[in-house]
């Protein structure tokens, strides 16, 4: 979804829990800030920009992932922004420990400009109909993502399926499955309001699945 994703975690750190971040990380956040003024940032511009090669790529993404590693075991992933062209996120991936430190990073991060922003969950992607995630096999479109929803107060359970989910391992699926949910909900939304999932290379006979971007109306539905 995003130029870059590293899925060691997903979260938000808007969520209390956890513990205070150590002496350690909150050191890793001012060096990763640093980098990102004086090179970081105008690199990642270039790249965004369609400038960069599949070597530059690697080679920043890498510098990227060693930067995110010493803070913590968060996930990074950039997509599109709401205000600026790009938006950078770190992310706890649910883990209540990792919040305050996920938290820690956003709190420090410079003002968002025209090329920037940053988020500490991964956002709601402006169009998700447009995005597909690439796999040895293939591509797996969102479009063509379904959804079996039951509602059970303020929750919903979901079971997604998706054609060339028979194509993918068990984990993967459950991967794309998330990473889905977060482009169409935002993470946060799914940390609230998404319970349990169920991923299945194909419904039931005789349910009737919605397409998945129809997810958003029965969740704001089932919030009241």
């Amino acid at each position: 979804m995003g130029f870059f994703e590293n899925t060691a975690g997903q979260g938000s750190a808007s969520d209390k829990g956890g513990a205070v971040p150590d002496d350690g990380a909150l050191a890793a956040i001012g060096a990763f800030w640093d980098w990102w003024a004086a090179e970081g940032e105008a690199q990642a511009s270039l790249l965004f920009s369609g400038n960069g090669t599949p070597e530059l790529f690697e080679s920043f993404g890498e510098v990227l992932g060693e930067r995110v590693k010493a803070i913590g075991d968060l996930a990074v992933a950039t997509g599109p922004g709401r205000t600026a062209k790009h938006c950078l996120v770190l992310t706890a991936g649910g883990d209540p420990d990792l919040r305050p430190v996920a938290a820690a990073w956003l709190a420090a991060a410079p003002a968002s400009g025209e090329e920037f922003e940053y988020a500490d969950h991964r956002q709601a992607h402006p169009d998700p109909v447009s995005l597909s995630l690439r796999f040895e096999g293939g591509e797996l479109d969102l479009v063509s993502t379904t959804v079996l929803a039951e509602v059970e107060g303020p929750q919903v359970h979901v079971q997604l399926s998706h054609p060339k989910f028979a194509e993918l391992p068990e984990n993967d699926r459950v991967q794309v499955a998330f990473l889905f949910l977060d482009a169409v909900l935002g993470e946060r939304a799914v940390e609230e309001s998404i319970g349990q999932v169920d991923v299945v290379p194909q419904h039931a006979v005789g349910t009737d699945p919605q397409p998945l971007i129809n997810l958003p109306a029965v969740v704001a539905s089932a919030a009241g």
